[in-house]
């Protein structure tokens, strides 16, 4: 459960930021609301591809591509849930919420709402969907890299016995 209620609660909060920022600007590249002068502003831009403005262009692509990883996420988790730990349930229910929360923009309107700039524009704008993927990841990378189990030599090639002669 805590993965779908992570991902609830990302989902929610991405697709409410995002409803916010409709109604605050009509049209994308309209306006920005200063929040801390020179690092964060609040802006509207159309992001046609993925995370941080990348590969623009293709969203359906995107579309497509994104549902695969969510789904095949979700099997893995499902498959092994009782190995899980609670750390790779919230990494998980962070990816999954943000994929899912990107994907609804990508069908409803055709590109994804992107509205978070920092440091004054040299860092691509994004959104709460793209923030959680990407802390989700990181996270699940850090798991991993301290959590690594060592896989017993034995396992890892076959042993030939030496012939003693009998």
């Amino acid at each position: 459960m805590i993965p779908a209620i992570i991902a609830a609660v990302v989902f929610i909060a991405d697709q409410l930021t995002k409803l916010w920022v409709l109604r605050t600007w009509p049209q994308p590249y309209t306006g920005e609301i200063p929040i801390i002068a020179n690092w964060l502003e609040l802006t509207y831009i159309r992001n046609t591809g993925v995370a941080f403005g990348m590969f623009e262009g293709v969203p359906q692509l995107f579309t497509f591509t994104s549902l695969l990883i969510v789904g095949a996420a979700i099997w893995l988790y499902l498959k092994h849930v009782q190995e899980a730990s609670p750390w790779l349930a919230v990494c998980l229910g962070l990816i999954v919420g943000g994929a899912i929360g990107n994907v609804v923009d990508r069908i409803r309107f055709g590109y994804v709402v992107d509205f978070i700039k920092t440091f004054d524009g040299r860092f691509p704008v994004f959104n709460i969907a793209d923030s959680c993927i990407v802390v989700g990841v990181l996270l699940m990378a850090v798991y991993f890299m301290y959590n690594e189990e060592r896989v017993p030599q034995s396992r890892l090639a076959p042993t030939i016995e030496a012939d003693d002669g009998r």
